[in-house]
């Protein structure tokens, strides 16, 4: 047995029971990987078959995700639990971008790597780890920030395997947090270990280069082919001074409104975005958002109704765009405030918007206001996954 088996034998045995994992989801599924999702409705988690139409209860009280689907499309996780198998120590799982591979990082700063066939320690509790991303290679890239003394803030890199993680580099900022590669370079966000600081941006790196100031949202980066579309712009509203830039250029050039949630097609050809008012909005719930194609040629893809937004576009295989159209209410009961998103989760094909499922939840009481909306930003992104 080599080192990495050592530490993993701890592990092993809390999952020997994944064999349910191959009835999760429909039969069907395998027909139509991409154009399925998965999302959270009154804490459940749903699969959604945009085909036919016909929905699954997969997993009963998920909280709020994050979702995730693995690689080959057949397994979804939301926060540490997959459907049908464990519930691994961890408040995400990061999957692979092909098969059956999923990491997190534990409350407690260590990383566990997950495959159907056995659980792994890769580092322990204590370690330090701050986030994880996968390559398109199967690389993990590890954040890490220990400040000591000794003081550490590093990514390290998995090759997988057998071997260990290795340093990649010492980053010489407060902490490290890698959110996706842009080809053999890591993407990561300077955590400047403040949430007040950060909530008004942090800075962007792609290796060692930095690329731009963004909020600390992973719908605000996005990888488009071989180059990286990111909703540019420090300041905490959503709603003000964000710019859709991708590889450096600003594609959006219209200073009226405010830019976020870049979302592209593999290719990186086709970029959507949503668009609102640039204002600091007086009150939340106010951001009126439209979507916009910005390549390959510009143009105003929805018109919501007035009081409504759409939100957190994302495209599927077909180049359809699953979104959110929502509006907010608030309504105070017994001394405390409820709010409602009044949401349906919609597809535009072919010019055509049609409601494919109901999203809408009331946050209030056990849950602070900001689960629902942070300056402008909703928590869609977290809770609705399509198929890859």
């Amino acid at each position: 047995m080599n080192g990495l088996k050592r530490r993993q034998a701890a592990w092993l045995a809390a999952v020997a029971a994944v064999f349910v994992i191959a009835t999760a989801l429909p039969a069907a599924a395998a027909n139509s990987p991409s154009l399925r999702v998965a999302f959270i409705r009154g804490g459940d988690l749903w699969v959604l078959d945009l085909h036919t139409h016909e929905s699954q209860l997969l997993m009963t009280h998920t909280g709020i995700g994050p979702v995730h689907w693995s690689g080959d499309g057949r397994l979804v996780s939301s926060g540490g639990r997959i459907a049908g198998g464990p519930t691994l120590p961890t408040t995400e799982l990061l999957w692979a971008r092909t098969g059956e591979l999923a990491a997190g990082v534990t409350q407690d700063g260590g990383v566990v790597v997950w495959t159907p066939q056995e659980t792994t320690r890769l580092e322990p509790d204590g370690w330090g780890s701050t986030s994880v991303a996968w390559s398109d290679t199967a690389r993990l890239a590890i954040g890490r920030t220990i400040y000591g003394p000794p003081r550490n803030q590093e990514i390290w890199i998995w090759n997988g395997g057998s071997s260990p993680p290795v340093l990649a580099m010492n980053t010489g900022v407060q902490e490290p947090y890698p959110v996706t590669w842009q080809g053999n370079d890591v993407v990561w966000w300077d955590w400047p270990n403040s949430a007040s600081i950060a909530s008004d941006g942090v800075r962007l790196y792609i290796g060692r280069a930095t690329v731009g100031r963004v909020l600390m949202y992973r719908d605000y980066v996005a990888r488009c082919g071989s180059k990286l579309a990111l909703a540019a712009g420090g300041d905490r509203y959503a709603t003000h001074g964000k710019r859709i830039v991708l590889a450096g250029r600003d594609l959006s050039r219209d200073p009226s409104r405010s830019w976020v949630s870049p979302a592209c097609n593999p290719s990186g050809a086709l970029l959507v975005a949503a668009a609102g008012r640039n204002w600091e909005e007086d009150r939340f719930g106010h951001e009126h958002r439209s979507l916009w194609q910005l390549l390959p040629v510009r143009r105003r893809l929805t018109h919501p109704p007035a009081a409504w937004t759409d939100e957190s576009p994302q495209l599927l295989a077909d180049n359809s765009i699953l979104f959110v159209r929502m509006k907010q209410t608030s309504r105070r009961v017994k001394g405390k405030w409820y709010l409602t998103e009044h949401a349906g989760l919609e597809r535009l094909s072919g010019g055509v918007v049609r409601t494919v499922a109901n999203v809408g939840f009331t946050a209030g009481a056990s849950q602070p206001l900001g689960f629902c909306n942070y300056y402008g930003h909703y928590l869609w992104p977290s809770l609705i996954a399509p198929a890859p």
